[in-house]
């Protein structure tokens, strides 16, 4: 029926067929009228909302110190709520992309109509990708660039350098989309892949302080001061010298890596 896209027939004789379709219906779950206001609502106001309270302190304190360094809590604060808490987020959801539709027969039932299982696991990933970018990244990162520099500031920050460190959030982001994902096809079991998710994003923060070197490849790299020294996403936002970039490479190539393991896993996965 042509009412639902992801069934309707397409042409197609490669790994790609089927992903126009699959794609749509995942982007469906995220910007349609009523999902896109509620993830608005969430992300918006879980980190803008802090973000504003804190401030709003910050400038009622009276405490000149803390007025003066309010730009760069305010930045600080951005960093850990987006990299931390809507990794949280970004790993909940997404616990269930594959496992969910393999328990439910879903997966099996999709692939045989004409669509590829490489299709299927690239439909989870560039469709929830857009998905968090736009949500979790973009809307509130934009609203955070005002906050910070109206309420902290007091005039507006340069625009690129704030843009450069979103991009770097969504980087952090994005590994753990994938690294969830990947983990959805490897275990058929929800608890596994959202324990295994969380465990990993928490865990980060110890291995870091067990081997120091993992700053440079982890993303808690990313978004968390290191001891006294800024994040490089608060460096990069607040024009101060930048540490490695070495942490945004290294994301980007993991992430790339899991997505392989996951298409390679999916297609030896009895349905």
């Amino acid at each position: 029926m042509s009412a639902n896209s992801v069934f309707e027939m397409r042409q197609g004789r490669t790994w790609s067929r089927g992903l126009d379709n699959l794609l749509r219906s995942e982007l469906g779950g995220w910007f349609g009228v009523r999902t896109l206001l509620t993830h608005l609502l969430l992300w918006v106001g879980m980190i803008d909302g802090i973000l504003t309270a804190t401030l709003l302190t910050i400038r009622g304190s009276g405490d000149t110190a803390e007025m003066a360094t309010a730009a760069e809590t305010g930045v600080m604060l951005y960093c850990v709520f987006t990299g931390l808490f809507a990794a949280i987020g970004v790993v909940i959801m997404m616990q269930d992309a594959i496992v969910g539709e393999k328990q439910t027969g879903t997966a099996a039932w999709v692939l045989s109509k004409p669509a590829t299982r490489e299709s299927f696991v690239l439909s989870k990933w560039l469709g929830n990708m857009a998905g968090i970018v736009v949500m979790m990244v973009l809307a509130p990162g934009l609203i955070a660039y005002v906050l910070i520099s109206q309420l902290g500031q007091g005039s507006w920050m340069p625009f690129l350098p704030f843009l450069a460190g979103m991009g770097c959030l969504a980087v952090c982001l994005i590994f753990f989309q994938t690294f969830t994902l990947m983990l959805g096809t490897l275990f058929n079991n929800r608890g596994a892949v959202i324990g295994l998710g969380l465990a990993f994003l928490f865990g980060q923060q110890f291995l870091v302080q067990m081997a120091p070197f993992l700053w440079k490849v982890l993303p808690v790299g990313i978004f968390l001061n290191e001891g006294d020294a800024p994040s490089l996403t608060a460096s990069l936002i607040l024009g101060l010298p930048l540490p490695s970039l070495q942490p945004v490479w290294w994301s980007i190539g993991l992430s790339v890596l899991f997505v392989m393991i996951g298409l390679w896993r999916f297609e030896k996965t009895e349905l």
